[in-house]
Order: C-alpha cells, then structure tokens, then sequence
C-alpha cells in the first residue's frame, strides 16, 4: 500500500494598520476553495487590550498579532514568517481581494513545476467605492509566465504583484526573510536576492487578485520612495553580481523614472481602464 502523500501546511500572512474596512477582504481570504491552514494577521500600530479582544472575539478563526507600534510593513512581514511552521505562504494586502480559487490554483502550480515562488496575474482597479465612490473598470496586469521570463524580466523592473504572491517558507527563511533595510520594494529585493540564490519562479496565467488603486496605497501615496527603495534594490543586486553595466543603466533609468511626473503615470492607468487591459 502506497503511502499518502504529504498535504503542506499553508498559511495567510496579512500586515494592516487596521484602519476602518481592513477586514472587507477577509472572507474572501478565508472563504477559499482550498482553504488555508491558519491566516495570521499583523497589526502594525499600538494597540489596548479592550481593541485586541474585540478583534480577536470578532474573527476568531485569524491568529493576530499585534505590534507595540508601527514598525512597518516588512518587520511584520518577518513577525509573521516567524509565527508559524506552514510550509507555504501566501501574502495578502487589505486593499487586495483575492478569488476565490486563488490558493487551489497557486498549491497547484507549486506542485506541478516545484517553484520556490508563485504568483498570478491580477486585476487593476482605479479608485475604490468602498472609500471614495469611484471605482472603474479592472484592467489586467499580466506577466512572464516561465521561469526564465520572469527572472529576465525582474531584472529590467518588477513585474510581480506582491499580494498574488506565494513562496516556499524555508525557501525564503533560507534567504534571510525580508530585508528591513527595504520600507518600501520589500518584495522587490526579495526576488533579486531569489534570483542570486538560483530560486525558482512560475505564475499562473490567470487573474487571482483584483489589485486596488486609490490614494491611501503605497504606490500612488509614496511613489518617490518606492522609486528609490527600486532602485536601491537593483543597485545592490548588479552590486553583489558585479555587474558594472547594470549597476549604471540602472542608476539612469530610475533617476528617468522620477522624472515623469505623477499625473502622466495616473494618465498611463486611466488609459488602461478605458481599454480594459494592463502590462
């Protein structure tokens, strides 16, 4: 008699600042048809017992954890990595709603190709109804969907979406886990240091995650220091490689990037609303 092969663990990693609506997502992360073992949020600001309680008694079903201040995304990226022994994460955002085959689709890929990390394509919303009452047709962010095409392409800019994404643990406990230094582009600078380590990457062609755009996000709130944090990212990738040529082109066509201004990038999206389709 064969033995049964061994289901990994899996689990939800989740940081918010849990401001009013953090939860309007959290259904659908628990409601999945291939549900996750135990979905750990992280919330990063300074709470009271009476406001942890509520939260606790309010979702029973998610493990919380609360930081004693706002530390910021990447260390409670890292908090959580360090809570739990699932053998595979997936990372979510509260602005993000994922489908609800997304985690099926994702174990399934894991299992096919023996990736270290696995993302989607997503959908793209400008604007949010839920806080301002204007919120667009999705357009479709896509993505090279073989390894080879993916590295290739993470060392031009990055083309994963982080809340689509999902790794092996060890894999990126191996490497360090996310890189505080990184406030911004965490994910980013954990790709390169995937690519140095000789990871393996794989995406499933198909949107997983509908992305929200809106002015509370990091990338259209704070669009100079994700940038630079970019480029830092990239910097310190052709540093370690010894790549002179890429250390320099990548200097030009970040310091190029900062040049647009921010109305032209928002004129990029509203285009890609109107014909319904993004890169």
């Amino acid at each position: 008699m064969r033995d049964k092969p061994i289901t990994p663990l899996t689990a939800v990693i989740l940081p918010t600042s849990a401001q009013p609506g953090w939860d309007r997502f959290v259904p659908d992360l628990i409601g999945q048809s291939h549900p996750a073992n135990e979905m750990i949020v992280v919330i990063d600001r300074a709470t009271m017992p009476d406001e942890e309680e509520h939260l606790r008694q309010y979702w029973p079903m998610l493990r919380f954890i609360f930081n004693r201040g706002n530390f910021g995304i990447t260390p409670s990226l890292n908090r959580a990595l360090h809570a739990t022994e699932a053998d595979i994460i997936f990372r979510a955002d509260d602005d993000d709603q994922s489908y609800p085959h997304r985690f099926a689709q994702q174990m399934a890929c894991f299992a096919r190709t023996g990736a270290d990390f696995v993302c989607s394509w997503a959908e793209g919303i400008i604007g949010d109804s839920r806080r301002d009452g204007n919120e667009n047709r999705p357009y479709l962010i896509t993505s090279p969907t073989e390894d080879t095409a993916i590295r290739a392409a993470l060392l031009r800019r990055n083309v994963l979406v982080h809340s689509t994404l999902a790794f092996r643990r060890e894999t990126v406990l191996r490497l360090g886990g996310y890189d505080e230094t990184f406030v911004n582009a965490q994910d980013y600078a954990l790709y390169l240091a995937a690519i140095r380590a000789d990871c393996r990457f794989a995406m499933v062609p198909e949107p997983l995650v509908r992305r929200h755009y809106h002015a509370g996000n990091i990338t259209t709130a704070r669009r100079t220091h994700q940038i630079m944090y970019s480029c830092a990212a990239r910097i310190v990738h052709h540093a370690a490689s010894g790549n002179r040529a890429g250390f320099f082109k990548a200097l030009l066509s970040y310091a190029l990037l900062l040049a647009i201004p921010h109305q032209a990038r928002m004129m990029r999206r509203k285009l890609f609303r109107l014909i319904g389709r993004g890169v």
